[in-house]
């Protein structure tokens, strides 16, 4: 029976011979799914076009337009791509079966059927199917919530960036006073910038598919985000140790995204190192045309168990304590979303003596990408 409180599924039978219509139509109304015929492929179509079913039953030899030009269409429509297609076929021509499944059909009934297998089959598609749609209309309503408290975020995030201005600018220059304003107003400039980042990659839904990284130091962003975060750790008596490699090639990023990995990364070191300690960041050629950026601390430490737990979001580790303990528990896995997004990869590694390693590793770029400097220059 249809999911609890659904409508019924909506069947659309494609075959060109009238009987076996009419019969496939008859089983599956009485089985409780709504039934839209076509005794075409073009007619399927345009039936389609009105209105898209759950499932689509599909004769593969007819005249004209055949089951498989059919199916190259709705594999070719993003809207119908996810449609499960169920291809009818003569129990002789067995040697169809492959040349269907590499088109996209998602399964098959040979002719002549079994009533019990044909509702099964259909059955298990339609609910499969509306699974997903459920589960991806969940997945928009959570990320159009998500964007509402982001975009709620500006204003209390300028005020506090504002006043922290307004406060340094009184201040005597040298003063403690002076530097903790400048550090809010730092810390708010950069929430500012995530949350704007943000809303820009949900208001164009189609970044990705339009993703045009260019080339970049990996020293120059190890660089920058170091500036970004020097007084944190001066604050704390830590020292910043940049390692350069004169070879190093540049790497196809966005530029943005990849400062926001390392500026992540570097700011757990930060909180998490002993105060006059020494982190160093650095970057070195790895395999397969790619390039490793690496963040390594002396802090405590982080156990088998809880490294598993590292790249999860909303979760916080057991041994953050103070000022760790505030974090919001999403920062390394929107890291990890964004190395994966460009292509690459972001991984712990326990560091001898203690500490932890973190990688963040990229694509070198080539040629082809913009900003490209020559082969083994870094570009600094």
């Amino acid at each position: 029976m249809p999911l609890s409180g659904a409508k019924s599924a909506l069947v659309l039978i494609v075959d060109d011979q009238e009987a076996n219509l009419r019969l496939l139509g008859r089983v599956l109304s009485e089985a409780g799914f709504d039934v839209m015929p076509a005794s075409s492929g073009e007619q399927a179509l345009k039936r389609m076009e009105a209105e898209v079913p759950h499932v689509v039953l599909l004769d593969m030899r007819m005249p004209g337009m055949d089951g498989y030009e059919v199916l190259q269409h709705i594999r070719g429509r993003p809207e119908w791509a996810d449609i499960p297609v169920l291809f009818l076929t003569a129990a002789h021509e067995r040697e169809l079966l492959v040349k269907a499944f590499e088109a996209g059909a998602s399964d098959y009934l040979t002719k002549p059927f079994v009533t019990e297998e044909l509702i099964v089959r259909v059955r298990t598609h339609s609910e499969h199917k509306r699974y997903r749609d459920q589960l991806r209309q969940s997945i928009r309503e959570r990320e159009d919530i998500a964007t509402i408290v982001v975009h709620d975020l500006k204003n209390p995030l300028f005020n506090i960036s504002l006043n922290a201005s307004l406060l340094r600018e009184e201040a005597p220059a040298d003063s403690e006073t002076a530097k903790r304003a400048n550090s809010i107003e730092s810390s708010a400039r950069r929430a500012m910038d995530f949350v704007e980042r943000y809303l820009g990659r949900r208001a164009s839904l189609e970044l990705r598919e339009r993703y045009a990284p260019e080339a970049h130091s990996p020293h120059a962003l190890i660089g920058a985000a170091c500036s970004e975060l020097q007084e944190d750790a001066t604050r704390r008596g830590q020292i910043l140790q940049q390692v350069r490699n004169a070879s190093v090639p540049q790497v196809a990023c966005d530029r943005d995204s990849a400062l926001m990995i390392l500026r992540n990364l570097l700011s757990n070191a930060i909180k998490y190192s002993p105060e006059g300690s020494e982190i160093e960041l650095g970057a070195e050629a790895g395999a397969g045309g790619t390039v490793r950026l690496w963040v390594a601390d002396r802090g405590p430490g982080i156990s088998r168990e809880e490294q598993a737990k590292l790249f999860k979001r909303y979760v916080r580790l057991s041994a953050e304590s103070g000022e760790a303990a505030s974090s919001s528990g999403v920062g390394l896995a929107l890291a990890r979303q964004e190395a994966e997004w460009m292509g690459g990869e972001l991984w712990h590694e326990p560091r001898s003596e203690g500490g932890s390693v973190f990688v963040f590793k990229l694509p070198q770029a080539g040629p082809q990408v913009p900003g490209y400097r020559g082969e083994g220059k870094s570009g600094d």
